[in-house]
């Protein structure tokens, strides 16, 4: 109950008027709780992660060299523990190393420790990796493995625990980027889009400076390329890129997926490398290019930006997917919200977000809630792709630190990176980004690919300060459960998401929904799942891992 003071009656009318107020709104307005301090520490050592990336550089400036390559987290042996793959490159030319580089399988061994099991895994891809994708294709109960090469694609079949290359008709010899896997169809099963980078051939005669400094060549050089769209027919997947109408050719390098409309199925947004991105609108199975009308093809200027990484989520709790994407320096960076009328707005510059992205090269980015408040916040992991940039602008560097922005309650972003913690402010050539809470703490961690070096585990540290809930879902037809959209409300406050594949840049993540609660102990829990089925669970208890299968029609 709350009083007004005794003293008060003693004044004047005014004064009593004006200090009962000022005591009523002391005494009767909760005080939040002070934000937890969170850090971001690079445990990647201590994980026992002793991964290094080879790019294969040989000083003849191959363009596939400073791109980086792909993360996944995923339980490949069924412990409940997320696993992480990484992919790797290759030599390019000459002789081979002593040891020839190929994609690594790290079992999550528990207590925050990782073990290589790479060697008996079957997953070892020797190719030069970069995209990752992962899900339960076959429908088996264990998560598959598609790995997006410069040369032929590869699918590694799972069967309980050891991966076996599958010759699936995936082994497209073009240059493969990021890639996800999704029911566009709606037929019960997994599909496959894969983004293709530029038409590019080691004996490319190209030689590009910059300034009087040789290196990479700008993509302007190169011709664009078409993307894929594969259907799953059972044991193998069907080329139906044509035939559903994703037709044009660009320079692609980040996928997400989200349905942005709301009309039930899955949509496809490419981020292309100085050409237009796509949006891809599922319209019953084909899709149209909607970019122009949506508003997400260019940047508020009618330009085309260099568009690297890319993901949705809503950002304002409105109820939609609203889209992010990372460019390159001297661009800024785009946030595009989504009206849900299926129009898109610019909304950088209003949100705060244009003036601290407009030096950094973004690559890797994610919605997510790091702090546990309630909303998604942003991450991008920078670093340039001109390896000598320094000796050409003094402004830039090839290393950049990654960069984190707050969510304020969807009026604005704060760039707190300075806050973060030094492990997280050091400098990287950074590129692909997972996230994932692979530590099982309440918390989502960041796993951040570099170039020619090693993995950045960050590890959340305090984010679980406040309540947390993760929704591991388990679909009838397909496990992955791909479409299904999510809302939970807790304390008023309603979060909408949706168990999609791809995302960020080349990466695959935590395959469980994570939910901010703030200081609420419990929430409901809505789930609407691809089929139509609808399920409403109330006062789910907070801190938990609720693993929710899809029930009968």
């Amino acid at each position: 109950m709350c009083l007004v003071s005794q003293s008060a009656r003693s004044r004047s009318r005014f004064q009593v008027w004006g200090l009962a107020l000022a005591s009523i709104l002391s005494a009767c307005t909760p005080k939040d709780p002070p934000a937890p301090l969170v850090h971001f520490a690079d445990a990647g050592d201590a994980a026992g992660i002793d991964f290094v990336h080879y790019n294969g550089f040989s000083g003849s400036y191959y363009y596939v060299e400073t791109f980086g390559a792909g993360a996944a987290f995923l339980d490949y042996d069924g412990d409940g523990r997320l696993d992480l793959y990484l992919a790797n490159g290759t030599y390019l030319t000459g002789h081979p190393p002593d040891q020839p580089p190929v994609n690594r399988l790290y079992r999550n061994a528990g207590a925050g420790t990782f073990a290589d099991v790479t060697a008996h895994s079957g997953s070892a891809d020797p190719g030069y990796g970069f995209g990752v994708a992962a899900a339960d294709y076959d429908a088996d109960g264990d998560p598959d493995l598609f790995v997006a090469n410069y040369g032929p694609n590869a699918l590694y079949r799972n069967d309980q625990g050891t991966f076996a290359k599958t010759s699936a008709g995936l082994a497209d010899p073009r240059w493969g980027s990021s890639a996800g896997f999704l029911d566009y169809d709606l037929d019960g099963d997994l599909d496959l889009f894969v983004a293709n980078y530029v038409r590019y051939a080691l004996d490319d005669e190209s030689v590009c400076q910059q300034g009087q400094v040789r290196s990479y060549c700008e993509p302007s050089v190169y011709d664009p390329t078409g993307d894929l769209l594969y259907r799953n027919d059972g044991a193998t997947f069907a080329d139906v890129t044509e035939a559903t109408g994703i037709a044009l050719k660009g320079k692609g390098l980040g996928v997400a997926l989200a349905d942005y409309d709301r009309d039930g199925d899955t949509d496809i947004y490419v981020a292309n490398d100085g050409t237009m991105n796509f949006l891809y609108a599922n319209q019953h199975s084909t899709f149209a290019e909607v970019g122009l009308i949506a508003g997400t093809r260019y940047n508020e200027h009618g330009h085309a930006d260099a568009g690297m990484g890319v993901d949705f989520g809503d950002y304002d709790r409105d109820g939609d997917a609203d889209l992010f994407v990372t460019n390159f320096a001297f661009e800024t960076n785009a946030l595009y919200r989504n009206d849900g009328q299926g129009q898109f707005a610019v909304a950088t510059q209003r949100l705060g977000l244009a003036d601290p992205s407009y030096r950094p090269l973004g690559f890797g980015t994610k919605f997510f809630d790091y702090d546990n408040d309630g909303d998604l916040d942003l991450f991008a992991a920078n670093g340039h792709v001109i390896d000598r940039i320094a000796e050409v602008d003094s402004s830039q560097t090839y290393r950049q630190p990654n960069q984190m922005f707050r969510n304020d309650a969807g009026r604005r972003f704060a760039d707190v990176s300075a806050t973060m913690g030094p492990d997280f402010q050091k400098a990287n050539a950074g590129r692909a980004t997972a996230v994932a809470d692979y530590d099982d703490d309440g918390d989502l961690d960041l796993l951040v690919t570099t170039v020619a070096a090693r993995p950045r585990l960050l590890r959340n540290d305090g984010g679980n300060a406040r309540h947390w809930l993760q929704i591991l879902l388990v679909g009838k037809i397909h496990p992955d459960a791909l479409g299904t959209r999510v809302e939970v409300v807790a304390d008023g406050v309603r979060q909408v998401q949706e168990r999609q594949s791809g995302g960020s840049y080349l990466s695959s993540h935590d395959p469980r929904l994570h939910f901010g609660l703030g200081t609420a102990t419990s929430a409901q829990v809505e789930i609407h799942w691809p089929d139509g089925t609808q399920q409403v669970l109330e006062k789910v208890s907070a801190n938990q891992v609720l693993k929710v299968a899809q029930p009968d029609p």
